[in-house]
């Protein structure tokens, strides 16, 4: 009996990450950059390329929305179906209300099924700004950008992750640039609705460069 036991738990400590595993579809291949350089990651019609909780992600109006109007007990995310290693990535993000919480994910994966690990450009409340490793290690930037954000409104945002050197940028003002050695060097990318109460955050406008400078392009020089 003994043994009939430990061969059942051997069998069940293989079978549940494989049933975890199921829950992720499978990676694609991004498409060829465009003329400009840029590849298309969201067509501005439906969640292709990407996968999340069903319900609470969706497409409206050319955007793509994460929207609670009771609120999660538990942070969810729309995660990406490609990864990437050096990348600059910008996009508009406008978020409500102004307590809420999200964050933009990056050279990150997915982890404990629903959570991601990973780097976060945050977004919230003190937060906008600021650099996270979400799962991980924290608060990795203190400073933040909320002087320059237009609250319940679109801001623009430019991540830049070339090497260990990661910079951000909040509507033209610079407010990350550190070099992160104990970083990711590659992931996906995921949007964030925290955990908390009612929440409507939109992305668009999302625009992808690979293999850049390490410069911010939406910073004025």
């Amino acid at each position: 009996m003994p043994r009939l036991l430990a061969a059942c738990a051997a069998l069940l400590f293989v079978l549940i990450p494989l049933a975890l595993a199921e829950d992720a579809p499978p990676k694609m291949e991004l498409p060829k950059p465009g003329p400009d350089g840029k590849v298309e990651i969201f067509n501005g019609k439906d969640l292709t390329g990407w996968y999340g909780e069903p319900g609470l992600f969706s497409v409206d109006n050319g955007e793509i929305v994460g929207k609670t109007e009771k609120g999660l007990k538990r942070n969810e995310f729309l995660k990406s179906r490609f990864e990437v290693g050096d990348f600059r990535l910008v996009l508009k993000m406008k978020l409500v209300p102004h307590g809420a919480n999200s964050g933009i994910q990056f050279r990150s994966q997915p982890h404990k099924g629903n959570e991601m690990l990973g780097y976060q450009a945050d977004a919230g409340a003190g937060w906008w700004g600021k650099l996270y490793e979400e799962e991980g290690r924290g608060l990795l930037v203190k400073e933040g950008g909320e002087q320059f954000l237009n609250k319940e409104d679109w801001n623009t945002y430019e991540v830049v992750a070339v090497g260990h050197h990661i910079l951000t940028a909040l509507n033209g003002h610079k407010t990350v640039d550190i070099v992160d050695e104990k970083g990711a060097s590659s992931g996906i990318f995921g949007l964030q609705v925290h955990a908390g109460g009612p929440t409507e955050v939109r992305f668009k406008d999302l625009q992808l460069e690979l293999n850049p400078k390490a410069e911010l392009m939406t910073v004025k020089k």
